[in-house]
């Protein structure tokens, strides 16, 4: 498929974006920012949907082919990295559905970043203005660093999960202290959440990408192992730029564009909101590039010519593949 027809294929389906599913027959539904949850039995049933979200607010509008993109990045991710870590999936029975094994998710976002961007450096940069200690999440940083600097070695900045409102900042003796981790659970997660950021990069490097930042979410499975749950190396959970861009990019103090979820929280800062207030409606064209930016990342990550389910997503097609799959 030609990227004209890609894109008029994605602007016929703006108003069919997938948000709201509706699976009869599979237990109550939890939903998350993009991702709703049904339980099988001693299972669960993950649907990714084309919802998006900015400053930890769900927009009112969706993104399509978001929810399939995700899914099979993740599943392409997932297969990937199982040599590092296990993982929770069990079966994909559409493009928008992960069965996966019923895990006690531990709350905390693992966030690793090999670069000084986003949130980081708008922390950075306010420290720095003010005169306070450059330390994020309990790392010292450099007061030389420029925006979008390479870090000398990528560092853990984790958060804390949120349910409601924004994620909080924490170091990892804070995770310890609190009780929201122990410490042997703690190195586990840091020990395999390098390794992945690194095979993600390695991967990534690959087809001319860097893997800047991203976010890792684990779990307990039942007989108590600690495994990689959620999704993996995504354009909603990571930050990617193209390395041709890059370095001209940064020689020249230009924003970076990147194939991740940044390019619609940048159009919304630009349109002055930042979490708070209403939210504006995004452009025709906002969509449509949000649309090909994850569509890019899946391919710059999987290598693989993305393909736009012949059905587009809905309940219908979900429970006839469903089905299928029981």
């Amino acid at each position: 498929m030609t990227t004209e027809l890609l894109i008029n294929q994605i602007k016929k389906q703006i108003p069919n974006a997938y948000l709201n599913t509706d699976l009869k027959g599979y237990g109550a539904r939890k939903s998350g920012k993009v991702r709703d949850l049904y339980t099988i039995d001693d299972k669960i049933m993950i649907v990714t949907t084309d919802r998006i979200s900015a400053f930890d607010v769900v927009l009112t509008q969706g993104i399509p082919y978001k929810g399939q993109a995700l899914n099979q990045t993740s599943e392409f991710w997932f297969d990937a990295t199982r040599k590092i870590m296990n993982n929770h999936i069990v079966a994909v029975p559409d493009p928008n559905i992960m069965i996966a094994q019923h895990c006690e998710p531990i709350e905390v976002e693992v966030v690793i970043r090999g670069y000084i961007t986003g949130s980081a450096w708008r922390r950075f940069k306010y420290l720095k203005e003010n005169n306070k200690t450059l330390v994020i999440s309990g790392i010292e940083f450099s007061s030389d660093l420029r925006k979008d600097e390479k870090l000398p070695e990528p560092v853990f900045t984790p958060t804390t999960k949120a349910q409601e409102g924004h994620d909080e900042e924490i170091t990892p003796k804070e995770l310890i202290s609190r009780g929201i981790v122990t410490k042997d659970i703690l190195d586990q997660l840091t020990e395999a959440a390098f390794k992945l950021y690194a095979s993600g990069n390695e991967v990534v490097s690959k087809s001319g990408g860097i893997l800047v930042d991203t976010k890792y979410e684990f779990g307990l499975n039942p007989e108590g192992e600690v495994v990689l749950i959620d999704e993996v190396h995504t354009a909603d959970s990571s930050r990617f730029w193209l390395k041709d861009q890059y370095e001209e990019s940064f020689e020249k103090n230009l924003k970076q564009k990147g194939l991740d979820k940044e390019y619609v929280r940048s159009w919304l800062r630009d349109n002055g909101f930042t979490g708070d207030g209403v939210v504006p409606d995004l452009p025709d064209d906002v969509i449509i590039n949000a649309s090909l930016n994850v569509i890019k990342a899946y391919e710059l990550i999987t290598a693989q010519k993305f393909k736009p389910a012949e059905e587009y997503a809905s309940n219908d097609r979900l429970m006839s593949n469903l089905m299928k799959y029981s």
